[in-house]
């Protein structure tokens, strides 16, 4: 423990001065997913995010946020099964590592009082997988609406997408909070094709589109306090 300590103390030396809301934090918390689109038929599912924060910048007012997380991001996608009879949802993940860069502008100022409040905004850029079964369900003679696709085209999913973020942050003393909503500005759908090939196996069918929004709400600790450095 004390070697990582001092490694801490070699690389970000920042830590030992850093005021809430400046420096490192270690953060988790929940997402809410919905995929916006009219070829891939679901609802939306809850899933998880952990990672850590570094926020940097010294003006009274507003400073940056820079952010790396684990996203798992889930929907539940209609499907039909082989008699094409309707069976329910199936759970899909689409998760992805997301780098993250917000500003974040402080109503309620941190030099002023340990509480501190404000919008924030930004841009995150993810890289991950396509839609795979959550938990490795056997998902064998499943079909999603309303295209009828199946398991292997929607591993094709696009694996890199980004997004604009809204919301709010905050925090007390050594702990902070982000509400937000990111809208996606990727269509994670573009690569996916239904079943349909001419005979020279050209595809003919339609141009898919979904793109994927969230709603998160994420709880950080400060590093340093955590490592007993404040």
């Amino acid at each position: 423990m004390t070697k990582i300590k001092l490694l801490l103390l070699l690389l970000f030396p920042t830590i030992l001065f850093s005021q809430a809301p400046r420096g490192f934090h270690i953060s988790a918390g929940m997402n809410y997913t919905s995929l916006d689109s009219k070829d891939l038929l679901s609802d939306p599912g809850i899933g998880y995010k952990i990672g850590t924060v570094f926020t940097f910048g010294y003006h009274e007012s507003y400073n940056y946020q820079f952010e790396v997380f684990y996203n798992n991001r889930n929907v539940n996608l209609k499907t039909v099964n082989q008699s094409y009879e309707y069976d329910g949802t199936t759970k899909y993940s689409k998760s992805a590592i997301d780098l993250g860069l917000f500003l974040n502008y402080y109503i309620l100022k941190p030099d002023e009082d340990k509480f501190y409040f404000g919008p924030q905004a930004g841009l995150i850029l993810s890289f991950g997988s396509g839609f795979t079964p959550s938990g490795g369900e056997d998902v064998n003679g499943q079909y999603y609406l309303p295209h009828l696709l199946d398991e292997n085209s929607l591993t094709k999913a696009e694996k890199i997408d980004y997004g604009a973020g809204f919301g709010l942050t905050g925090g007390y003393n050594n702990f902070k909070f982000d509400l937000r909503y990111t809208l996606g500005l990727t269509n994670v759908l573009g690569p996916v094709e239904t079943n349909s090939y001419n005979s020279n196996y050209t595809y003919t069918g339609p141009s898919l589109n979904g793109k994927i929004n969230t709603f998160s709400f994420v709880v950080s600790y400060s590093l340093a306090r955590l490592l007993g450095y404040e």
